[in-house]
């Protein structure tokens, strides 16, 4: 588009009537900006009308979880956004994607240009997993489901129960509210809260190297509100093995 000629009398005029008092600094910075403002209005016709999609971390959405999306259309009047678990949550732009089954969503786009014209395109995004959830002791964790932590008895009492999410780039912010405690010899122990109980260190007294202790049903809550719909498909367990 050619830049409108009254513009340019106007930018050309303002610069010229400028005081001679006025520092060159000055000067060359509004310079400047008038050589953006003409470059820009050179190449508006040139700019291809496409919605720019924006994801907090990366450019997947999480089954389970209340994804935020920001959907943005350079230069159009207004659009509409609609696909399955799109949710529009206000008037600038800002959604949330709960995504279904499958491995992708398409997110269908229509859009009113400035010239009257509409515009639809369709913007498509991959589906993940969270990834597993892994139980933690005093914060150490197993590779796999098949290691166990080595721990020694004093070490065992009153340590803390934690969750880990695997190569998840939300912060589920995760607590514990509870878990069941299987020692050998004996029937499995439901406890309330994150912690082994101090009611059981007489037991754990008795351990002897090599016997296992198996951490499982953990309960837990997330904190944080945009994952509230957030399905954890299995629940961690944690085995221990006493090492003296």
């Amino acid at each position: 588009m050619k830049t409108p000629f009254v513009l340019i009398i106007i930018c050309l005029s303002f610069l010229f009537n400028c005081k001679s008092s006025q520092p060159k600094t000055q000067h060359l910075s509004e310079n400047n900006a008038l050589k953006t403002r003409i470059q820009h209005l050179d190449t508006t016709d040139s700019i291809k009308f496409e919605a720019a999609i924006e994801l907090k971390k990366m450019n997947v959405v999480y089954r389970g979880v209340a994804n935020p999306i920001y959907i943005a259309i350079p230069h159009a009047l207004s659009f509409e956004a609609s696909a399955p678990g799109l949710k529009k949550k206000d008037s600038i732009g800002n959604y949330i994607m709960n995504p279904g089954s499958g491995t992708t969503v398409d997110i269908l786009i229509k859009s009113t240009l400035k010239n009257g014209k509409e515009f639809t395109q369709i913007k498509t995004l991959r589906i993940r997993d969270i990834g597993n959830i892994e139980g933690t002791l005093n914060s150490i964790q197993c590779s796999n489901s098949k290691c166990q932590l080595l721990f020694t008895k004093e070490e065992l009492k009153n340590s803390k129960i934690g969750l880990n999410g695997d190569n998840f780039v939300f912060n589920l912010d995760l607590d514990v509210t509870g878990f069941k405690l299987k020692l050998p010899n004996i029937e499995t122990i439901q406890v309330n809260g994150n912690t082994i109980p101090e009611t059981i260190n007489d037991e754990l007294d008795k351990l002897k190297p090599d016997d296992k202790i198996v951490i499982f049903d953990i309960n837990l809550k997330v904190n944080n509100p945009n994952f509230s719909t957030i399905r954890i498909c299995k629940t961690p367990i944690i085995q221990v093995r006493i090492i003296e």
